[in-house]
């Protein structure tokens, strides 16, 4: 099997140097991930020959990612096996059906890793079960079993003396824990491998040179050091270079964690406790802020915290307490609690989870679990707080964009209300100009009929804006005058048969004239125009239309006409009171007018006197003009 390569994918230092310091031993070309973004990215582009995938990884766990290489056609043959401290039952189901071929358990057995090794690249490729759903947990992290070589020295291989297996090689004595070397290795440097972020591929070739144990006489050639490439610096181990003397001392040195700006609130009430996790938290970079009991903590937590780690058992106010009223601050809803405690219960970790926490680790903490959790939960309130200043930018530009859309609103509907007023100032000139041979009376008679008319539209319950619509469309009923001879229009009564037709026809007419209009103001108008000389009865004109035949526009001007043209002082001279002309309306009630109307125009009486007020003399006229003014309305 020498010449294969094989990807490990492992988030843990440790563990991924004894993982391809074994693999090396054994003559396999090895790449290295330290999370699972990552050796998707290095499984796509090098196509090794067996995957080794840690199910526990921060972020995409390895269930997650070995299906994703088993669903894409180009990576579903890889070899994957599934490598973690997890060996029940559940969890190795849960391996085979992502296409795991099987798992390898942790803490790393060195004397039959490199067997393990050799007989899974003997067998075939799997893929995924059809169809079987996992379920991931929610936590981001699971506690790693402690490595089998300690941190401190991870190039030598504690207790007794391990049997490496080197096929076809025989196997290869490592050093127990003496300084002086066993194996003396050539290091022949290989071509260069593509470089790929958090991934470094073994550029050396280990060829063994067999000498007989305790052989140390012999003098040694100086050693050879060969730099690996490059690497990213934002992967979180970094090879070291290779020592030529005694056993190689081929590292994966944690790098120098970077600081960061998040602030962390540790609640405990013992002092030992505090300086322990404030410890470990400066190690990941992290600055933290102590408080000795709930009290403290609540007078301290404010937004500037990013995660608070609270004890779970404290005199006075325990954890749970703490984190639920922690959580009645609105401020404070998305901010994460992560419990601490040596508790272990179920029933505890639920009533914590009830309170509000939103994790849970035990003591004594390890380092790697909180360093996990904490990254895990910092980089979930960074999304939220992401979240947050996006809501309020967005929200900020909705409400600058809705006042600038609101001002032009309000400069379009200013625009609009000019444009309507000169429209209506237009068509009240226009009024003006066929009423404008009786004077100066002219601009009150058609203020009054317009106003008399909506008074009467309101009485007869139409709506607000037809009344509206009447008050400036009534105003030209007469419009058809301006076709008529002004020596016609000034006889009066006086006129001949011939003349009192062509009179007659100006209702005709300013109908024509306002035909055709595309506003409802016009088209309401030349309704208006045409009726309002018809009469309930039937005895009007142009058409002789009778009861409601004649439109309700024509009958409401007709009955306003009447009125004004009763009580106006016309001509040089005073027309009828206002009860003389309440009798000349009740006389034609159901002849010459719509009862309706009249009815519903008594019943707006004051606000008839109001309009007359405002726009008309209300000196009473002289004691002799009722008789011409009966025949002129009979006109």
């Amino acid at each position: 099997m020498s010449g294969k390569r094989i990807l490990v994918i492992e988030d843990n230092p440790v563990n991924m140097e004894l993982a391809t310091d074994l693999l090396d031993t054994a003559g396999y070309g090895t790449l290295g991930a330290d999370n699972a973004e990552d050796g998707i990215r290095v499984a796509r582009a090098e196509m090794p020959d067996l995957i080794l995938m840690d199910i526990a990884l921060p972020g995409m766990d390895g269930l997650t990612a070995t299906g994703i290489l088993k669903s894409d056609p180009q990576t579903r043959h890889l070899r994957i096996v599934a490598l973690t401290a997890h060996a029940m039952k559940g969890d190795e189901e849960k391996a085979i059906a992502m296409g795991c071929m099987g798992y390898i358990t942790k803490p790393i057995n060195t004397r039959s890793f490199a067997r393990l090794v050799s007989e899974f690249l003997a067998m075939p490729a799997t893929a995924p079960v059809e169809a079987t759903p996992i379920l991931v947990e929610s936590v981001p992290a699971v506690i790693e079993a402690a490595p089998a070589v300690a941190e401190s020295t991870p190039a030598i291989i504690e207790s007794a003396p391990a049997v490496v297996e080197s096929a076809p090689a025989a196997p290869i004595p490592v050093a127990a824990a003496e300084p002086q070397p066993s194996i003396a290795l050539e290091m022949v440097a290989a071509e260069p491998v593509a470089e790929h972020p958090a991934v470094v591929e073994r550029p050396i070739i280990a060829t063994p040179a067999f000498v007989e144990e305790r052989e140390f006489a012999r003098p040694t050639p100086p050693p050879v050091i060969v730099e690996a490439p490059k690497t990213d610096t934002a992967s979180p181990f970094a090879p070291v270079p290779r020592r030529g003397k005694g056993r190689r001392q081929r590292e994966f040195a944690p790098l120098v964690p970077e600081v960061s700006t998040a602030r962390i609130l540790v609640v405990d009430d013992d002092e030992l406790n505090r300086e322990m996790i404030t410890a470990q938290l400066k190690t990941l970079g992290y600055d933290s802020v102590v408080a000795e009991d709930g009290f403290q903590a609540l007078d301290l937590a404010d937004e500037s915290f990013d995660l608070v780690l609270l004890d779970y058992m404290m005199p006075g106010m325990d954890g749970c307490d703490t984190v639920k009223l922690l959580r009645e601050e609105k401020k404070l809803l998305d901010l994460p609690v992560i419990m601490v405690t040596a508790l272990s219960g179920r029933e505890d970790q639920l009533r914590a989870i009830e309170m509000g926490a939103n994790d849970w680790i035990t003591k004594p903490v390890d380092r790697n679990e909180l360093s996990v959790r904490v990254k895990s939960h910092l980089k979930f309130k960074a999304t939220q707080d992401a979240l947050k200043r996006h809501q309020r930018d967005l929200e900020s530009a909705v409400r600058s964009r809705t006042a600038e859309l609101r001002r032009a609103l309000e400069q379009v509907t200013m625009e609009q209300e000019r444009t309507r007023e000169a429209y209506l100032d237009t068509v009240s000139r226009l009024a003006l100009a066929a009423e404008f041979r009786d004077g100066f009376m002219a601009a009150a008679h058609i203020r009054c009929i317009g106003n008399y008319c909506a008074a009467i539209a309101r009485a007869v319950d139409l709506p607000e804006t037809t009344a509206e619509l009447l008050l400036h469309a009534s105003q030209i009923h007469d419009i058809g005058l301006l076709s008529v001879p002004d020596d016609i229009i000034r006889k009066g009564d006086r006129r001949t048969p011939e003349e009192e037709s062509i009179y007659r026809e100006h209702t005709a007419l300013g109908a024509r004239l306002l035909s055709g209009a595309r506003s409802d103001m016009l088209r309401a108008g030349e309704v208006i125009a045409l009726t309002h000389h018809e009469k309930w009865d039937g005895s009007g004109y142009p058409h002789g239309r009778e009861g409601e035949n004649i439109p309700l526009f024509g009958r409401i001007c007709a009955v306003a006409d009447t009125f004004d043209t009763i009580t106006a002082y016309n001509g040089g001279e005073w027309q009828a009171s206002n009860e003389e002309a309440r009798e000349v309306l009740m006389a034609g009630r159901g002849k010459d007018f719509d009862p309706q109307v009249i009815d519903a125009f008594f019943r707006s009486w004051d606000e008839i006197l109001t309009i007359q007020r405002r726009f008309r003399r209300t000196e009473a006229p002289p004691a002799d003009v009722l008789p011409r003014v009966l025949s002129r309305a009979a006109v």
